[in-house]
Order: C-alpha cells, then structure tokens, then sequence
C-alpha cells in the first residue's frame, strides 16, 4: 500500500513539474511564426460507408497586448502536404491592442478535397509585444446535428 502511494506520489509530482514547465512566463517579441490547424472536412464511418462533411472554419486572431499594435503580415492557408492553398489576406492586417480580427474560410467542396490543413500566420510589431492568440474555431452540420471544435496556434521558429 505504501509503495503504490509512493509511485502515485511520484506521478503527481512529476505531472506537476510538466505542467509548471508550461506556465513559462510570457516572453515578449517584436515578431514570430503561429501555426494553427484548420480542418476543412471531417469523415464518418457508417458500417462500411465513409461518409465526408465540410466544416466553415474562421480564425481569430487576439491582440492580447494591452500597449502595442500588432501587424499581421501574412495569413497562409495550407493542404496537408504543405502546399499553400490560398493567401487569406492580400495586405498586413493592423490589430490594435486588445482587440481582434476575424478572417472566415470556405468548407471544402469537393469530396476528395484534403480535410486537415494549417494556416501559417507571420506578425510583427514595432516595439515589444505579448505574441497574439490565434485560433480556429470549425463548424459543422451532420444532418440535423451541428458539430463545432476549437483549435489554438503554437509559435514556431523559423
């Protein structure tokens, strides 16, 4: 019994440690990479059907800084095998501090389209600045079922 308290001790502690590892303090940058996926379909298995649904999917995108204006130079839409799609946005996007931006992508329209895809967002900003949030939210309709999910960006380094 004390053993198996001790390795569920041990356990916790170490979850603990990872998950403290995570809550870094927010670093500050004059500009990064996010990439965030974005589904454009889904598929359903019925018995041996494999039926495909498409999804309306919209990024937002988050000045979290409270001081700083935010550029968004480049919103890039992505297939699978990393082949650009689509530029979402034609000229850098100005997002002032804690506000947002909403960019809405058309659901796939063909059935062979590929489902999962990723944008690639570029920012930058003059002084300092907490990296923006990006997210995708996806939704969906299953005949009269509505499906929806969320998706957050990482920040890459290039």
């Amino acid at each position: 019994m004390r053993r198996l308290l001790l390795i569920i001790f041990i356990f916790l502690f170490s979850l603990t440690l990872s998950y403290s590892s995570e809550i870094a303090a927010a670093e500050l940058s004059t500009g990064s990479t996010i990439i965030v996926p974005a589904y454009r379909g889904f598929y359903q298995i019925y018995g041996t059907s494999r039926d495909s649904y498409a999804l309306t999917s919209t990024c937002f995108l988050f000045n979290i800084d409270s001081k700083q204006t935010v550029q968004i130079l480049s919103i890039d839409f992505h297939d699978s095998s990393g082949k650009l799609l689509k530029k979402l946005i034609e000229s850098p996007l100005l997002v002032k501090p804690r506000q947002s931006t909403e960019i809405t992508m058309q659901p796939r329209t063909e059935p062979e389209e590929d489902c999962a895809s990723y944008l690639i967002v570029r920012w930058k900003s003059s002084q300092s600045a907490n990296t923006p949030i990006v997210e995708v939210l996806m939704v969906g309709q299953v005949m009269n079922r509505g499906i929806s999910f969320s998706t957050r960006g990482c920040e890459v380094k290039e």
